[in-house]
């Protein structure tokens, strides 16, 4: 493990193949908007490492229906 896995953008499902298949065990933290409408599309927007082989990745759920995506 000595590179970090570049998950930032990838789908919860993609990002967490990529962390298994590089050692990582995972935590998942979940953010969203005040005025979430959905809770599809998980997204990663950080990857904190807390020790030698553990990560926590934060998602956020695309929110397409109110512009941007």
């Amino acid at each position: 493990m000595d590179q970090l896995p570049d998950i930032i953008g990838y789908p919860l499902a993609e990002a967490l193949q990529i962390c298994e298949s590089s050692g990582y065990e995972i935590e998942i933290v979940v953010t969203r908007p005040v005025k979430a409408t959905t809770e599809e599309n998980p997204r990663v927007v950080r990857f904190n490492v807390v020790s030698t082989n553990k990560g926590v990745v934060t998602v956020a759920f695309e929110d397409i229906v109110r512009g941007g995506g």
